[in-house]
């Protein structure tokens, strides 16, 4: 037989009796001769002539069904303190064996307010299995308060408290669990290791007669586990939070004081050329030539950095940021003019930077200016000079800035010079070809793309791209389709 709801057993054939077992459904047993609507009930292994169970109603039993799982008649329990077991149903009786507190067991074939007690690690199909007999009253604990429960037997875990709902999980015999409050039989349900807070969600529900308190004593000492973590983590937590607040405080004060230097006004005072000069992209005597100033010129400096001065272009307004121009050694500019340049007339000022800086010689056959495009064409026999750098070409277009009056002041405005056909190029003791090459007078990079070609005395680099940084002075290979092709020459006495 089996019963499809949870029901309870009861000691005699009486619904005033003690209830003695409560049976999970689906779960078969056998029975014995009905008499006055009630059935006595067996283990399904029982030949009926002993341990009996208890009686149950006939009206809420049916066939079992072929191979349905039978009943484990053992529940488990944990002993809270240290308990005897006796050999019978009688204090009188012979001691037959000690429980240690913390023990796991299982209980079942309660009668006389005895219980039958079993090893935990098997199923209990028979009383004849028992190791002995303890008092009802020593292992079940009645704890309305009791935050750890755990599962007497395996049960699931239901997402609702309604016996229809689905299953979320399941507590295997001995599981346990922390609980909330009880309604309408079943309890809620969080997970052991959870640090439950108010709004912590529920893991799930659980029948009430399924969950027994976990004894006092283990409570406490499981609890204080928890609750040590909890506040371990807490105190983390908060310690994390201030740290993170300092960091974000020390930051926000680093960004100030960033933002106050970035900000503050360049000093500046005004010098002058003791020689003809050599301006130059860095602070080092190997970078770039940008400008010359000629003797006894005025130029902005700034604040010295090592042994050079920075350069600086004023702005077009006063509001406007100033730019740097290049740097010069700071041994050749003093804070008054040199003696030959006073006694002459006063030199007309030059502001480095400006239209009359480093200009850039084009000549051609023909030079079309078209101002709607805001661009230059020069075609037939281009030759393009620029300080040492030396361009040919069949064509050139010199794209110009936005703004401006028709071709006035158009070495200041060109932004980006683009060669093709035939292009041939010098720079010092380099010289390049490619089919197309593009001028970023703002960046100074030399871009030449299309079987671009780079000679350095004997030694050559070739690819479909070559980066020339002039400020840097350094040049940058890419191969494309084909492999980058490097050639350098060593001397012989050299080992590889």
């Amino acid at each position: 037989m089996i019963t499809q709801s949870i029901a309870n057993i009861r000691e005699n054939p009486d619904l005033k009796a003690e209830v003695v077992w409560v049976l999970s459904p689906a779960e078969s047993f056998s029975v014995g001769k009905e008499k006055g609507g009630w059935l006595p009930v067996y283990p399904a292994s029982s030949n009926l002539s002993d341990s009996l169970v208890g009686y149950i109603s006939k009206k809420i039993v049916v066939p079992a069904a072929k191979n349905s799982p039978v009943v484990d008649w053992g529940d488990v329990r944990y002993v809270g303190t240290p308990l005897e077991y006796h050999a019978e149903r009688s204090l009188k009786s012979a001691v037959a064996g000690k429980l240690a507190e913390g023990d796991k067991i299982k209980v079942g074939f309660l009668h006389g307010g005895w219980y039958a007690v079993f090893n935990a690690d098997k199923p209990v199909v028979s009383e004849n299995d028992a190791l002995g007999f303890v008092k009802e009253s020593s292992v079940n604990i009645n704890l309305d308060d009791a935050r750890i429960r755990y599962a007497v037997r395996k049960i699931n875990v239901i997402k609702k408290p309604v016996a229809s709902s689905k299953a979320v999980g399941v507590l295997n015999p001995g599981y346990r669990a922390q609980v909330g409050k009880e309604k309408g039989g079943m309890y809620a349900l969080y997970r052991i290791d959870t640090m439950v807070k108010e709004d912590t969600p529920v893991w799930g529900y659980a029948w009430g007669p399924f969950l027994a308190a976990y004894p006092k004593n283990l409570e406490k000492k499981k609890m204080a586990g928890i609750d040590t973590r909890k506040a371990e983590l807490e105190a983390e937590q908060k310690k994390k939070e201030v740290e993170l607040k300092e960091r974000a405080d020390s930051l926000a004060s680093m960004d100030k004081a960033m933002d106050a230097v970035v900000n503050a006004p360049i000093v500046t005072k005004s010098m002058f050329a003791q020689a003809v000069l050599n301006v130059r992209s860095e602070p080092d005597v190997k970078s770039l030539i940008v400008d010359k100033l000629e003797l006894g010129q005025a130029v902005l400096v700034g604040p010295e950095e090592g042994k050079w001065f920075p350069i600086f272009k004023a702005g077009d307004t006063p509001d406007s940021k100033m730019e740097i121009v290049g740097y010069v050694y700071n041994a050749y500019l003093s804070t008054e003019p040199p003696a030959e340049v006073k006694k002459e007339a006063p030199a007309k000022k030059r502001v480095p930077g400006g239209p009359d800086e480093v200009p850039i010689k084009i000549t051609s056959k023909k030079m079309t200016f078209s101002e709607n495009k805001n661009q230059i064409t020069f075609s037939g026999d281009v030759t393009v000079v620029r300080l040492d750098v030396t361009l040919t070409s069949d064509t050139l277009t010199a794209m110009l800035k936005s703004g401006g009056d028709s071709l006035k002041d158009t070495q200041n405005k060109i932004k980006e010079i683009i060669a093709t056909g035939s292009v041939n190029v010098v720079m010092n003791n380099r010289k390049g070809s490619c089919d197309k090459l593009t001028f970023v007078v703002g960046d100074s990079i030399i871009l030449m793309e299309g079987n671009a070609k780079l000679q350095d005395g004997p030694n050559l680099v070739q690819g479909n791209l070559i980066k020339f940084y002039l400020k840097d002075n350094r040049s940058e290979v890419v191969g494309g389709d084909k492999p980058v092709e490097a050639i350098f020459f060593t001397p012989k006495n050299v080992a590889p």
